[in-house]
């Protein structure tokens, strides 16, 4: 049995392929996420970012190849199974439930037990401490902004080891996008592992541990996400400057 022996070492993929009907979507990915860390993956639109995170959460089955979570095999596993052993999927725009409370929106995300919810919730409060004074609020009236820190939030709630982070970005402010930056380096530091995916590409490889670049479902490079910043290809194919 192929077990992940470095100890900190998260997330291990392996040889990860997915050919839906003997069309390439993603070919041979291999990479690793250490505890702790933040790591981007970046590539323009319709690269596969979003089905890669799809794979790892259990929502797409069928592929080949392996994905180790400290070292025991998920890819068979259900999408449950998976969130029980500690990785929560944040998908590309995740709602609200509208006529809910925020505080209701965030104990969805304590589904899986209520043992520490309050120390959550706490850390929930810590990092978007402006929910905190609109906690009985519907969630359907707040701001776009303020309904992105709740689906955060309730991600948070759900007690990730690893949360994976779909384009969080997206139809955010500039001046949001700095708070969500701090926010997710906050959180690092909190002992959760961050794995984000986005076109927002100098935003996410400034925060970045380390980044891999996708294209056409292959990882073409990989590095230090401030190294990233200044690789040529990668400005090349994504216009970034």
């Amino acid at each position: 049995m192929d077990v992940n022996t470095n100890s900190r070492t998260l997330l291990e993929i392996q040889h990860l392929s997915f050919s839906p009907r003997g069309v390439p979507i993603l070919v041979d990915i291999n990479l690793t996420v250490q505890h702790h860390q933040v790591t981007a993956i970046v590539g323009a639109d319709g690269s596969g970012k979003t089905m890669l995170l799809r794979v790892l959460s259990g929502l797409v089955r069928g592929v080949a190849g392996r994905i180790l979570l400290s070292g025991e095999a998920i890819e068979t596993l259900p999408p449950w199974e998976i969130v029980k052993r500690g990785l929560v999927y944040v998908p590309e725009g995740m709602r609200v439930f509208p006529q809910m409370s925020v505080l209701e929106n965030l104990e969805v995300g304590a589904y899986r037990t209520r043992k520490g919810r309050s120390v959550r919730l706490d850390q929930v409060f810590r990092i978007f401490p402006e929910l905190r004074d609109i906690v009985k609020q519907p969630a359907g009236q707040l701001s776009g902004g303020q309904q992105r820190m709740v689906t955060l939030g309730r991600g948070i709630m759900s007690e990730p080891r690893l949360l994976l982070l779909d384009e969080p970005f997206m139809g955010l402010s500039p001046k949001l996008v700095n708070r969500f930056t701090n926010s997710f380096q906050d959180l690092s530091q909190t002992g959760i592992t961050l794995l984000i995916s986005g076109q927002h590409i100098r935003r996410v490889l400034r925060i970045a541990e380390r980044a891999y670049i996708l294209e056409d479902g292959k990882i073409t490079c990989s590095g230090l996400g401030t190294d990233l910043l200044e690789d040529a290809h990668l400005q090349e194919i994504l216009f970034i400057n």
